[in-house]
This record gives structure tokens, C-alpha cells and sequence, in this order.
């Protein structure tokens, strides 16, 4: 073996050892560490550190040598990982920080923007914003990954393939392997650290150039539908652009589209961009375009803000149009200059790198808190008047801003009642709801509705019983679509509930009565446990028929009281000759 094939036994070697160690790391984060560590900002910490740092060494390791690499990724991973727990201590809980994701998406991007500064850095200290280089780390480290994933998939096909051919001969080998954790996951890592090592070998064969080269006819199509777009403005409906974010959100994605479309087509350098004169008059129109598309962007971002105040989702679409509009500004003065207009934009991107990490770091830091603003946004808005009380992000506050919305709901809450009656019954709905649908359903009336129209159809046996609306709050909405549907179906029969003791478990028993369209009635098991009614299944005979089809004419000996709660083998109820239990 040559001293070349030693080299690359041991590379490769390595490699598969990191990916290893990371598929181990990776299971001991999911299903050891959470039982250990209690603390859930030390555990976002330590989870977003060795993510972090086991993901920036397998993308630099190669381009970089492995002692530059691991200590290049800890200057990178701990940082990020820091300030992402930071953040978290905006939440009571782990689970909180994730809510809305934009806080993990301002640490992957530190770490995505990062790592291919951080690898040029290493190579040469003088020269880490070379634009050629990073640009060139940047898609290497994209073609890299999506390769080496692919072999992955490939990989446990193949596995998978083989055990079934040897469970044929009753061999179990590969299945009893990979049953045992954490097998699989350092299998997955190992596979995919030498996968990552052998792309970066085959690097000339398998560059980023084949990509770029089809990304770039994408441009004069984007171009056409963007012109198409502009044209058809002045004949759009206004309301319809601007009436809720998504249009918004769709704006600033196509503009960033073809942000990256223009990057895409002007490449690292001028003797590597485009040379076509056409189809730099189109990378040229795409540039003069985009201040239309964030100008709308933003004025539809600021019309949500005005009348409805700030929240996350908001907050995070004013900074993205933000940084689209930057971006279509310096494109455009790059394009407007002239001479040297392609390294102008090229320049342009690495200053709006800088500016976007620098704006994930606030993000992440209470200067640029996004829960803090809104629910300050959100309680300022109602004291001030400018909104009422069923615009106040109410559920929200309670459950998904962390710290900031619930100081903002004691805020609230210390208002007095007689003054804020709608705004104290909002609250407490809020409160009680842990679903943000069943909140918005009971919000607007149509759950309350539903419930309020049912027990005015329903007639509750024995006469002195009362049930409580509540009640039926925890019905699921099918249970009560259903129920609606039937007892609002005639002003005749109504539904009947009756409740008693029937000795089946804790609490008390009762059957339910629901009219059908031939004049019977069906016949469903519920039970009252804590004042909460709890659906059961639709009864059927005793001897184990068809549901029970109840007549009109033992309908009416109940409402009448001829009926009697008495045992046969346990307590049933009986209407003349005929028995029904709940367990039925």
C-alpha cells in the first residue's frame, strides 16, 4: 500500500469515526440526556452545542485538516449555542422556544452563514471574506452534504434489502444488529462521514458547477412571471394583495428567489459569471425589478403592523423584508453604477451576510426579543385604545410568548372587571383552552353556539337534574357536530339524556337519546365524571345485534317517567319489556 492509500484509509477512516461519535451524540441527547438534565436551558445549550459543532466539522473537515476543523467548529458551535440559551430563557420550558421556530432558524443561520467564513478563515487569516472562496466553500459544502445523504438512503435500502434476502435462510443478523440502540444512529453518522470524505476526494468529478450551471436557467423564466407580475399591478384587487402576510411572505420568497438566481448567474467572479450579453440583460432587468417586489413587501408587512400591532410572526416578516429590501437596493445602485456592476452585487452579498448574522444575534439577545415586543405591542394597543378587546392576541400571550406574554396577561388581569368584562372573559377562555383552535372556535361562538343549541334540544332525565354547559366543552368537535345536527333536526323529537346510577364505574352513567329520520331513536353510552360529559360507543342489543333502535312510542314512556333503573345481572334501564345498559 502506497503511502497516498495509507493517507486516504486513515481520512476516511476519521471521518466515519466523527460521524460515529455524532450519531452516538445525537442519541444521547434524544433518549439519555433529557433524563438526566432537568434544566431545559442547560439542555438547549449542551443539544444546540454538539448539533452544532459535530454539523460545522463534518461540512469543513477535508477542505480543512481535522485539528484546524474541530477547533474551528467549537469558536463557531459554543457562540451560537449560547445565544441560543439565551433566548430560551424567555420561556418557562424547552418546548416554548420552539413555538413559532424562528429562534432555531436564527442559529442554523449563524451556522450556515458562519461556517464558510469560518473555513476560509482557516486557510488564510488575511483573506476570510474572499468572495471567491466562499463562494466556492459555500456550494461545495451544499453538494457535499446533499451527495453524501443520498449514499446514506442508499445505504439502509441496501442493508435493508440484505436482511430481508438472509431472513429468507433464517438469518437474523442484520435485524438483531440494528434493533439495538444507538446502533442505527452511528451507523447513519458513520456512513455519512465517509460519504462526506469520499465526495470531497471526488471533488473534481462531483463539483457544484453542474448545479449552478441549471439554476441559472431558471433566471428568464423567474423574469418573465416577476415582469408578467409588475405589468398586471395597477389592475389588482389592493385588498387582495395586502389583506393578510401571505401575500407578503409569497413577495419577499420571490424576490429572494431571484436574489439567489442573480448570485447564481453571476457566479464567483466576472470570468466565471455569465457571458451571454442577453442573459445579462436579464440578470440586469431581475435586479431593477426587486425594489418593486420589497417595496410591496414591506408596505404589506406595515399595514398588518398598524392595524393589528407586533407579534413574532410579524416582527420576523418585517426583518426578512427588511433584508430583501437592503439586498434590492444595492442591486439595483450596483446595476444604476455601470461599470464593474457585477462585482459591485458581489460585494453586496457579503455585506448583507454581515448584516443578517449580525441581526440573528440580536434576535437571539433580548435587544431584538420578539415576544417581549409583542406582547408589549399587544398590551400597549389595548390600554391605548387603538384595538379592542377580541384583536388582543390573547391566546397568544398565555401560552406561546414565554415570560413577556404572560407578564403582559397579569397586566391585563389587573385591569378592573367592571371596565374590561370582554377582555377578562377572552383571558380566562385563554387560559382555560390549551388547543389555539378550540380557543378560536369558542372565541368566535361557534362551539358555544353549537353546546347552547343542543341543550335547548335536550331534554335531561331525571327532571331535577341540571347540566351545566360546561359540560360539554371537552366533546370532541365531531361527537358535537354530530349531536347539533341531530337534535336541531326537528322541533318534535328532541334528544334525550338521562343519567343515573348504573353501578358501571365512578361517577354517574346515562344513555342518549338521538332521533333519527325514520322515527327511532339510536342510543349512545355516556358517562358524567368531575361535572365533564364523556362520550361512549352507540349501544347495541343484548344479545349482541344491531344498534338499539328505540321507538317513538318507548321515547315517549320515558319523557313520561314509565321507566325504572333495576337489575338484571347489574342495573339497566327499563322501558316496559325493553332493557338498555350504558355498557350495552
Amino acid at each position: 500500500m502506497t503511502s497516498n492509500d495509507t493517507k486516504m484509509a486513515v481520512d476516511r477512516g476519521s471521518m466515519a469515526l466523527i460521524g460515529g461519535v455524532a450519531g452516538l451524540a445525537a442519541w444521547i441527547l434524544v433518549d439519555v440526556i433529557p433524563d438526566v438534565i432537568s434544566n431545559p436551558h442547560v439542555l438547549v445549550v449542551l443539544s444546540a452545542a454538539i448539533a452544532g459543532y459535530f454539523v460545522v466539522l463534518l461540512a469543513i473537515n477535508g477542505p480543512v485538516p481535522l485539528g484546524k476543523a474541530a477547533l474551528g467548529a467549537a469558536v463557531l458551535a459554543v457562540p451560537a449555542a449560547l445565544l441560543l440559551g439565551w433566548a430560551s430563557l424567555r420561556f418557562e420550558t424547552s418546548e416554548g422556544l420552539f413555538n413559532t421556530g424562528f429562534s432555531l432558524l436564527a442559529w442554523c443561520l449563524i451556522l450556515a452563514l458562519g461556517t464558510p467564513f469560518l473555513a476560509v478563515w482557516s486557510w488564510d487569516r488575511h483573506y476570510w471574506n474572499s468572495y471567491l472562496d466562499l463562494f466556492d466553500v459555500s456550494w461545495s459544502i451544499v453538494v457535499r452534504y446533499a451527495a453524501a445523504w443520498l449514499f446514506v438512503g442508499v445505504f439502509w435500502a441496501a442493508l435493508f434489502l440484505s436482511d430481508a434476502l438472509l431472513s429468507l435462510v433464517s438469518i437474523t443478523i442484520i435485524d438483531d444488529l440494528i434493533d439495538h440502540e444507538p446502533v442505527p444512529q452511528v451507523l447513519t453518522g458513520a456512513v455519512l462521514g465517509l460519504a462526506l470524505r469520499v465526495v470531497y476526494e471526488m471533488r473534481e468529478y462531483l463539483s457544484p458547477y453542474l448545479l449552478l450551471r441549471l439554476l441559472r436557467l431558471l433566471l428568464p423564466v423567474f423574469l418573465v412571471v416577476v415582469v408578467i407580475f409588475v405589468l398586471a399591478l395597477p389592475f389588482s384587487d389592493p385588498a387582495k394583495l395586502f389583506g393578510n402576510l401571505s401575500p407578503a411572505a409569497t413577495l419577499m420568497s420571490v424576490a429572494l428567489g431571484g436574489i439567489g438566481l442573480i448570485s447564481v448567474a453571476l457566479d464567483k467572479s466576472d470570468a466565471d459569471a455569465t457571458r451571454a450579453g442577453w442573459m445579462q440583460l436579464v440578470v440586469k432587468a431581475m435586479a431593477l425589478l426587486l425594489p418593486v417586489l420589497a417595496a410591496l413587501a414591506c408596505y404589506g408587512v406595515w399595514l398588518r403592523v398598524v392595524q393589528y400591532g407586533w407579534t413574532p410572526d410579524r416582527l420576523a416578516a418585517a426583518v426578512a423584508a427588511g433584508i430583501v429590501s437592503v439586498y434590492a437596493l444595492l442591486y439595483f445602485l450596483a446595476v444604476l453604477a455601470g461599470t464593474d456592476w457585477m462585482s459591485r452585487i458581489r460585494a453586496s452579498n457579503l455585506w448583507v451576510a454581515g448584516i443578517v448574522l449580525g441581526l440573528c444575534v440580536l434576535w437571539l439577545s433580548p435587544i431584538l426579543n420578539p415576544e417581549a415586543i409583542s406582547a408589549r405591542s399587544q398590551a400597549s394597543r389595548y390600554l391605548s385604545g387603538k384595538t379592542v378587546a377580541d384583536h388582543v392576541a390573547a391566546w397568544e400571550l398565555t401560552h406561546e410568548w414565554g415570560k413577556a406574554g404572560r407578564s403582559s396577561v397579569d397586566q391585563l388581569n389587573a385591569l378592573p372587571d367592571a371596565d374590561h368584562a370582554e377582555l377578562q372573559r377572552i383571558l380566562d377562555l385563554a387560559e382555560r383552552e390549551d388547543s389555539r383552535h378550540a380557543f378560536e372556535q369558542r372565541l368566535s361562538g361557534g362551539r358555544d353556539s353549537k353546546i347552547t343549541q343542543i341543550l335547548n334540544s335536550l331534554r335531561v332525565l331525571p327532571e331535577e337534574t341540571v347540566l351545566d354547559p360546561e359540560a360539554l366543552r371537552r366533546l370532541p368537535k365531531y361527537r358535537l357536530d354530530e349531536w347539533h345536527e341531530a337534535c336541531s333536526a326537528s322541533e318534535i323529537q328532541k334528544c334525550i339524556l338521562i343519567l343515573a346510577d348504573f353501578n358501571a364505574s365512578p361517577g354517574q352513567e346515562g344513555v342518549l337519546f338521538l332521533p333519527e329520520q325514520n322515527d327511532t331513536y339510536e342510543a349512545i353510552a355516556v358517562r358524567l365524571q368531575d361535572d365533564i360529559l364523556i362520550a361512549g360507543k352507540y349501544l347495541r342489543d343484548m344479545r349482541g345485534g344491531q344498534n338499539i333502535k328505540v321507538s317513538n312510542a318507548n321515547v315517549q314512556r320515558l319523557l313520561d317517567g314509565d321507566y325504572r333503573i333495576a337489575p338484571s345481572s347489574r342495573n339497566s334501564l327499563w322501558i316496559g319489556g325493553l332493557e338498555i345498559h350504558p355498557e350495552n
